[in-house]
This record gives C-alpha cells, sequence and structure tokens, in this order.
C-alpha cells in the first residue's frame, strides 16, 4: 500500500527577522520581511494540496511565542481550515515556544472527531492514532506528544507505549519536539538517538533544531524560512513517499522566501579586478541557481580566500562596487551583507615564513593544522559549554569542530598577512 505525507516543523510564526536593519529602508524588502513565514507556509499547504498527500506532521513551535498575536492564529486557523476541507488529516503537536497551555480552545475549536488534531488540545497530551487513507483503510500508526509546558526535562519516551499486534503491521511514525543526543541538563525533551532506534519507529518526525537534517528514518525538518545569519542555506519541509511500509523517498522540499547564504571564493591566481568581479559572480550564480526555488531575496556573506597579487586593491571602495554590481546584476534581489576579506598578498608568503618577529611565529605555527586542532582540543570543554544552545547531532559537531579549526587557520594566516602590510607601510612613512 503506497502514501505519503510531509512533516514540518519550527515555524514560528510572529517570530521577526534579524540582522536586517541595514536594508530596512527599501520598502519593498520591509514589506517582503512581513511576510516571508507566512509565504513559506502556504507554498507547503500549496504542495501538499497539489501532490494530495494523505497527512500532514507538524513537530512543533508552529507560534513563536505563548502569547500569540491574532494574525498569526488567524494564518494556522485558515491553514487547517484548507487541509480539512481538501480531506487532509493533520497532526500538531506543541513545543517549548508553543505548549499546550498557550493555545485557546476558543480559536482552535475542532473537535474530538476532526481530521484535525492538536495534540494535547482536541486528544490528550500524549496519544496514538491509527491514520486511514481516503478509502479508510489503514496506513500508519502515529504516537506523538505535546510540550505542557515551556520545559519539559524529562525524557519523553516514557510516554509512548508499546504497539499492539496489529498497529505493528503498519508504518509506525513518532512525533516528538525533543533535544536529540543533548546534554543531560536539556530543559527540552533530552533524548538518545540510539533510543530512538532501539523502539522500531519507520519514520521519527522531529522538531526543535531550525537546521534540517539529513535525509533518514529520524528527521528534523527544520524551519520552514530561515531568519538569521546562523540558519542559512535551503530551509523548507521534508516530503516523504512510502511503499509497503518502506520510505522510498524523503525529500527535503524548499519553501522559503528569503535565504541566507555564506559563500566562500578562492581567489588564488586571478589575475585583474574584472577577472575577480567575474569569479564572484559566478560563483553566486551558481550558487543560488542550484536548486529551483521561489526566493525573492538572498542575503549573502561572502569570504574571499587565497594568495593573490591583487591584495591591494581589495579595499572599501572595490567592495563597495562589487556589492553594488552584484545587486543590478542579478534580478532575484541580492543583497552582500558582509564581506570578509581573509585573502592574503603573495608577496608575503615567503617573507613571513622567514619573519623573525612575532609575526613570522604566528604565521610558521598556523600553517600546520594540527597545531590548530591541538589548541582546540585544550579547549574543547569550553568551546561545548558556549555552543550547547546550538543543540548539535554529534555529527554536526563534528563537522563545526572541522569547520572552525580550518576557519582558524585561514583567518589567522590572513591576520600575519595583515599584519605585515600594516608594519611595512608604517616603516615606508
Amino acid at each position: 500500500m503506497a502514501f505519503s505525507f510531509i512533516h514540518i516543523s519550527d515555524i514560528h510564526l510572529g517570530r521577526p527577522f534579524s540582522d536586517l536593519s541595514k536594508y530596512s529602508f527599501d520598502t519593498e524588502l520591509s514589506k517582503l520581511y512581513k511576510t516571508a513565514v507566512n509565504e513559506a507556509f502556504m507554498n507547503c499547504i500549496d504542495f501538499a494540496l497539489t501532490n494530495k498527500v494523505d497527512f500532514v506532521l507538524v513537530a512543533g513551535d508552529t507560534f513563536d511565542s505563548d502569547e500569540q498575536d491574532f494574525a498569526s492564529k488567524l494564518i494556522l486557523k485558515k491553514v487547517l481550515k484548507k487541509l480539512e476541507d481538501n480531506g487532509i488529516k493533520a497532526f500538531l503537536i506543541c513545543g517549548n515556544h508553543d505548549c499546550i497551555n498557550s493555545y485557546n480552545k476558543n480559536t482552535f475549536d475542532f473537535d474530538d472527531n476532526s481530521d484535525i488534531k492538536i495534540i494535547g488540545l482536541n486528544t490528550e497530551k500524549s496519544g496514538k492514532f491509527i491514520i486511514k487513507n481516503s478509502k479508510n483503510e489503514d496506513i500508519a500508526v502515529l504516537q506523538a506528544l505535546s510540550f505542557e509546558n515551556s520545559e519539559m526535562r524529562e525524557n519523553p519516551l516514557k510516554y509512548f507505549v508499546p504497539f499492539d499486534k496489529e498497529e505493528e503491521k503498519l508504518f509506525k511514525i513518532g512525533l516528538l519536539h525533543c533535544d536529540l543526543d543533548a546534554d543531560k541538563d536539556s530543559v527540552y525533551a533530552p533524548c538518545k538517538t540510539s533510543d530512538l532506534k532501539e523502539m522500531g519507529y519507520d519514520y521519527w518526525a522531529l522538531g526543535h533544531i531550525h537546521i534540517p537534517s539529513k535525509s533518514s528514518d529520524i528527521c528534523y525538518a527544520g524551519t520552514l524560512q530561515g531568519r538569521n545569519t546562523k540558519e542559512t542555506g535551503v530551509h523548507g519541509f521534508r516530503y516523504i513517499n512510502v511503499e509497503n511500509n518502506k520510505i522510498i523517498s524523503n525529500e527535503l522540499i524548499p519553501s522559503d522566501i528569503i535565504r541566507y547564504e555564506d559563500i566562500t571564493v578562492d581567489i588564488s591566481g586571478v589575475k585583474d579586478t574584472t577577472s575577480l568581479y567575474s569569479l564572484i559572480y559566478d560563483t553566486i550564480d551558481k550558487t543560488i541557481n542550484n536548486i529551483e526555488t521561489k526566493v525573492k531575496l538572498y542575503l549573502i556573506r561572502l569570504e574571499l580566500k587565497g594568495i593573490t597579487d591583487l591584495y591591494s586593491s581589495l579595499d572599501e571602495q572595490f567592495f563597495n562596487t562589487v556589492s553594488e554590481q552584484i545587486q543590478n546584476d542579478f534580478q532575484t534581489k541580492i543583497y552582500i551583507s558582509q564581506i570578509y576579506n581573509n585573502a592574503q598578498s603573495k608577496a608575503d608568503e615567503e617573507i613571513l615564513k622567514s619573519d623573525e618577529g612575532i609575526t613570522g611565529e604566528i604565521y610558521r605555527t598556523v600553517q600546520d593544522t594540527e597545531n590548530i586542532k591541538i589548541a582546540f582540543d585544550d579547549n574543547e570543554k569550553q568551546f561545548k559549554t558556549l555552543i550547547k544552545n546550538c543543540n548539535f547531532l554529534n555529527e554536526e559537531y563534528e563537522e563545526f569542530k572541522s569547520e572552525i579549526i580550518n576557519f582558524s587557520k585561514e583567518y589567522l594566516i590572513g591576520m600575519c598577512s595583515r599584519l605585515y602590510n600594516l608594519e611595512r607601510n608604517e616603516d615606508e612613512e
């Protein structure tokens, strides 16, 4: 038997964008900021209707706050009514931002027999549901749990009860807002990946982490719309197709209207500034056209790295011209929000290796990545404490660690080059 569903999480209706104050002068963009989240949400629902999915799962934090504004309530009510009118079932759990106690039954008055289940509002706080298709055939069994309050310090899996023999024959889904593999002191329903695997479910639809995880049967959908520079890249929802109780496809479908991107351009070997601009343009063009999307605005942090003869040309005037020209050359609105110049002068390389001062000492030390890794390892406990709220999975933390080490090396090498040029300019004066 075949069926499909979508998995959404962390919509955060009512949350404003951050890092956009420098663009507030643009009336058109200001309007876009106000509507982007709602538009991303409607992109998701339109997809569900067009593809005639059997049901929709929403894994918590639908609202950004327990004090929801009326406009956000109306949006959600409109969406849920649209799903119900088209025969698509929906199951929503409450997360730490929009716990059960924040919902008002006067606004969300779906009765117990409705195909719309807001877990804890028109059901129990935790519940088990048999999901049927349009032919009234049993296709899946779902267990779901909502946050009753803004904190849940206990392992949420204690509320999940075993399936009976008939339920075991169905496709088994867990719907949960949780802090996976987190610090033991987490207040956001801490549990372990190994615990989820042991339960033998076919799919875990998770919420809480805003960056989508890689396709798997234990999956964070991420937020529908990134809203700050930490939430880079594609954001959307999961589209899952099932046949004979096996997942045959699990896709991340883009829904975001505004997208943050970090783009790095290696300018080593570029001979002139016009060629450099072409390289920057081509790199941005390749990034934003890599996937079919409805994005209307890109906010890009651009990093230049590598050894170049053009170092002296990379001044404020050059960067202002690049930013302005990029905005003019792309039909899609693109703003370069920041440019990091981590390139170094080609002439400096051999000089720095032989420099007898502190600049040369730093340069020679950081040439070997292992030296930076040792420094990171010595301070790893402090780093983990600092970034614990990022809620990294184990594999994501290792990737983050590698990026920090490589970035540190490149940054320090660039710093040495800039220090050397500064000292040389002072000597010349």
